[in-house]
This record gives C-alpha cells, sequence and structure tokens, in this order.
C-alpha cells in the first residue's frame, strides 16, 4: 500500500469525525461494504448517492472526510460534492479507476485502483479493487503505534478467493441454463450482504438487460413472495453462523412456490440438501470479513452468463453508459 496513505493515520482532525462516503450505482454498494467494515473498526462512516445530498455536508454527518468513490471520475454530482468539500475545508479521497479524471485533481487524497480498462462497459474488477482501495483506508485509519489496526483483517487471502470465486463459473452456468433467465429475477440479503444483493440486482439489469429485484431476505414473505413463481430465480446470500428464522421463512416460502434458487452459503450452513429446488453455491470458504471478494465475482458471472444465454451484447449492454449522468 503506497506510503502516502499514511496521512489517513498522521492527521489528528481526521480522528472521531464523521466519514460520509459518496457514490452512484455500483460505486455506491461498494461505498456501502466499507462503510460496514470502518463501522466495525469503530470509525463513524455513512452513506448517501451524491445526487441527494444538498446543503452543508456538515448537515449530512460530515465533518472529517469525504470519501467519493467513482470508477470514471466524471459523474456530476460526485464533483460537485467534491467542490463543496474543498469550500468547507474538508478533506477529500478519492477513489477511481481514471488517473486522469476530474475527480482526481479535485482530491486532497487520490488513490488510482489501476485495475485495468473494463472490457465491458459494466463494472467489474474496478469494483472489487475499489473495495480494496477502500478497506485498506480503513487499516490505515485505526492503525495504532504499532501500525497495526485493532478491527480491520489483513487481505493476502483476496487473490484465493477471486480465483475461487471464477472456479465456480461452471456451476453457475449450469444453473443459468436449466431456468428462465428473461423473468424478474430476486437477489435476497440481509445486513452487510444486502449491498451485495443489490449489487447482483444492478449487474443483472445492465448486463442481462433484465429485470431484478434486491430485498432484506426477511422481507420476501410480507407481500413480494406473491410475484414469485416456478419461473422466477432467486439468488439468496446465506447468512454466516447458521440460517435466521427471517431466512427459514424465506426458504420455506421459496420451496413452497418451487422457485429455482442459487444460494450462495457460508461453509458453516446447513446441508443443501435440506433446502429444495435449490442449487447452492459454497462460495464463502474465508472470514465472513471478506465474502464480498469470493461473492461479487459470482454475481458478476451469473449476470454474464444470463446475458449470453439471452443474446444480449454482455460487454456494451443497451442503454448503459460508463459515467453517469446525473446533471
Amino acid at each position: 500500500m503506497p506510503a502516502r496513505l499514511a496521512v489517513l493515520r498522521e492527521r489528528p482532525a481526521l480522528h472521531g469525525q464523521r466519514i460520509l462516503l459518496i457514490g452512484s450505482g455500483t460505486s455506491r454498494h461498494a461505498a456501502e461494504i466499507a462503510s460496514g467494515w470502518f463501522g466495525e473498526a469503530g470509525l463513524s462512516a455513512s452513506v448517501s448517492p451524491a445526487g441527494e445530498i444538498h446543503g452543508p455536508l456538515r448537515e449530512h454527518r460530515c465533518d472529517g472526510a469525504l470519501i467519493a468513490v467513482t470508477q470514471s471520475g466524471a459523474t456530476g454530482s460526485v464533483l460537485r460534492l467534491l467542490d463543496r468539500a474543498g469550500d468547507e475545508g474538508i478533506f477529500r479521497i478519492v477513489v477511481t479507476n481514471e488517473a486522469e479524471s476530474p475527480a482526481v485533481r479535485r482530491a486532497d487524497l487520490a488513490y488510482v485502483t489501476r485495475a485495468g480498462t473494463e472490457t465491458a462497459i459494466p463494472a467489474t474488477k474496478s469494483f472489487t479493487s475499489a473495495l480494496l482501495a477502500l478497506h485498506w483506508f480503513g487499516r490505515e485509519w485505526t492503525a495504532g503505534p504499532s501500525g497495526e489496526p485493532p478491527g480491520l483483517r489483513e487481505t493476502s487471502e483476496v487473490p484465493t478467493l477471486l480465483q475461487r470465486a471464477i472456479d465456480h463459473g461452471p456451476r453457475v452456468e449450469r444453473f443459468v441454463r436449466g431456468i428462465a433467465a428473461d423473468r424478474t429475477w430476486f437477489f435476497l440479503g440481509c445486513g452487510p450482504l444486502l449491498p451485495l444483493a443489490a449489487e447482483g440486482a444492478l449487474k443483472m439489469m445492465e448486463t442481462a438487460v433484465v429485470p431484478a429485484i434486491a430485498l432484506r431476505t426477511e422481507e420476501l414473505v410480507h407481500g413480494p413472495v406473491a410475484l414469485v413463481d416456478r419461473e422466477t430465480p432467486v439468488v439468496l446470500l446465506s447468512e454466516p453462523g447458521g440460517v435466521s428464522p427471517g431466512e427459514t421463512r424465506a426458504l420455506e416460502a421459496l420451496a413452497e412456490a418451487g422457485a429455482p434458487l442459487l444460494r450462495l452459503a457460508a461453509e458453516e450452513s446447513p446441508d443443501d440438501g435440506a433446502v429444495p429446488a435449490s442449487e447452492a453455491a459454497i462460495v464463502s470458504e474465508g472470514t465472513p470479513w471478506l465474502r464480498p471478494f469470493e461473492t461479487a465475482p459470482v454475481l458478476q458471472l451469473l449476470a454474464f452468463c444470463a446475458g449470453r444465454r439471452l443474446g444480449r451484447d454482455v460487454d456494451a449492454p443497451a442503454g448503459l453508459r460508463k459515467a453517469v449522468r446525473d446533471d
């Protein structure tokens, strides 16, 4: 990690104050995951879509630092907030994949992920690389005199987790071949898994150009289950440490509906044979902390396989641009 990130532990004004993370679409999902990490490490962090912030940033729980996550570095609402943060004297951090972007020129600290050019318009590797950068920001922020942060983990497992996710490709492709991929998809998750479920739904809409809905797992049975039938694909990001009552009710409802279910579960989850009409991919053999690095590529592969099966142009899907146009 570049030595310049040491500024995060050297600036006393950044400690004990509130951090606001902003982004749009995939970038916002990365910010939401990072916010959970920061909270576990004792940092006060919140997330907002950039286009929904009006007025002084301090009125939006931001007096320590503004972190802008932007793959293109050119989203209009993000640039306006960076300018406002500069006017208010708030430290500006940018995470982007574009070194020459206007967001980088506005930053007090810019981290360019250098994930390389995305072949496809839907963000994939730039999403996981942004997560890694945000993780390291949290490490530097909370590092003590020994240099070791009290609440954040090492990321040396990440390359292995990414490869393991890629290895699940054949299983994901088999699942897609056996379903009606053009139906509305449901992505279920809760707690720290909800942003991942939302990212899975977004990737399905962007890449396969089909409707997709992300829900908290327990909310499925409160009305939306009426939309689920034998041809409704459902992706469940199963909670670690055993099945909760809310997840149990959702699984029972899905079994009754006969919905095809792809269940992304932790190792300690119950035997998959107990879940009717499902094909489970055990993708979280690492710690829960590192789960996004293994789950996100599986969701990306799922959208890719569905898009190809439906004959979509998965590299340049209809209606999608690299930079979010919100101005």
